[in-house]
């Protein structure tokens, strides 16, 4: 006879580093990608090196993204991203922008 917690399936772990970093790796634009920015832009409390590489992949990728689409720094910062972030993900870029 099987009990109740034998018939339950089996929690799966959610990682909620990795759901901000799809996101930011997806292509759509939406309010998921918008809080996920804003959510990596308060992250300024950790000095850049010390964020997940995964992470700051993303926010490359991101940036990189905004930036080839035309988008301006202060459009980029009215996507939710925080100056320092954006300073630190150029730098990577190693790009610059008005």
């Amino acid at each position: 006879m099987k009990t109740q917690e034998q018939e339950s399936t089996p929690a799966v772990a959610v990682d909620p580093m990795e759901d901000l970093c799809q996101a930011l790796f997806s292509t759509e634009e939406g309010a998921k990608k918008k809080a996920a920015r804003q959510t990596a832009g308060a992250m300024t409390q950790r000095p850049w090196p010390q964020l997940p590489s995964r992470l700051r992949s993303a926010v490359r990728s991101d940036i990189g993204r905004l930036l080839d689409g035309g988008k301006g720094r202060a459009q980029i910062l009215e996507a939710g991203y925080s100056a320092g972030v954006v300073n630190q993900a150029l730098r990577d870029l190693g790009r610059s922008v008005a």
